[in-house]
């Protein structure tokens, strides 16, 4: 199940991995984050896990934005990753783990 596909900018790459605002809200009821740090463990396209930390930060009008920073960083780093790349964050639900989530790059 797919959760959020992303075109990556510089800030994106560099700074956190920022979920996309129409995307907000589902993000942050599918990962249940209640607080302002969670980790996630997410599996790339190898199977190599990563955490990623999670932050949630308040905008203007005070609603949180969840934002992929530790781990991410990493994640971007080791897979030489640029502006202008996608990448799909997904769900998959495995009868004997549960759910795992997982990233592609396209």
């Amino acid at each position: 199940m797919e959760i959020f596909s992303k075109i990556l900018t510089s800030v994106d790459i560099n700074k956190g991995l920022e979920i996309p605002h129409d995307r907000c809200d589902d993000v942050l009821a599918e990962l249940q984050i209640t607080g302002q740090r969670m980790e996630i463990l997410v599996a790339d396209m190898q199977g190599n896990p990563w955490n990623f930390v999670c932050f949630t930060k308040s905008g203007n009008k005070q609603l949180p934005k969840p934002v992929f920073k530790k781990g991410w960083l990493e994640f971007a780093c080791h897979w030489n990753l640029a502006a202008g790349t996608t990448i799909t964050f997904y769900k998959e639900i495995d009868q004997a783990t549960g759910a795992q989530y997982k990233i592609r790059v396209r």
